[in-house]
């Protein structure tokens, strides 16, 4: 037969899983305002990151141009120098070598990924003839 359960027991475990629910909420709490901070400091982190590539940019610029100059001069400087024979050659023939550069390490990672789950040769697999297991009489 069995026992019925205490009111007060009942009561007991009910406010002890009210306290539970109450320490996680503080602990979701918690996670959300580290989280928070944590999307903060990588959304800093890439402005950085990116102040830094501005500042080599301008700073190569300044090397090629030997002074500072507005984005709107150095996009008229640009556009002129792309606008010479020589530089479309240039440019073009660099796209060419590094598509096949690209090219050909995806060929070479593909065939490194081929040659290593073909190591069995197929010769191998046609000479194999298993050993038989089913016989009553194992030989020792």
């Amino acid at each position: 037969m069995a026992r019925k359960a205490n009111i007060d027991n009942l009561i007991r475990d009910a406010k002890k899983i009210d306290d539970r629910i109450i320490e996680i909420e503080k602990m979701l709490e918690t996670a959300k305002s580290d989280s928070a901070s944590a999307w903060d400091k990588v959304s800093e982190r890439k402005k950085e990151l990116e102040q830094e590539n501005n500042n080599g940019i301008a700073n190569e610029v300044k090397d090629v141009f030997g002074e500072d100059i507005t984005p709107a001069e150095l996009s008229k400087e640009l556009k002129y120098i792309l606008l010479i024979d020589e530089v479309k050659e240039y440019i073009e023939s660099e796209k060419v070598n590094r598509n096949a550069a690209a090219e050909n390490k995806t060929n070479t990672e593909n065939n490194s990924e081929s040659d290593t789950t073909s190591d069995i040769d197929s010769k191998e697999i046609l000479d194999y003839s298993p050993v038989d297991t089913t016989s009553d009489n194992p030989t020792l």
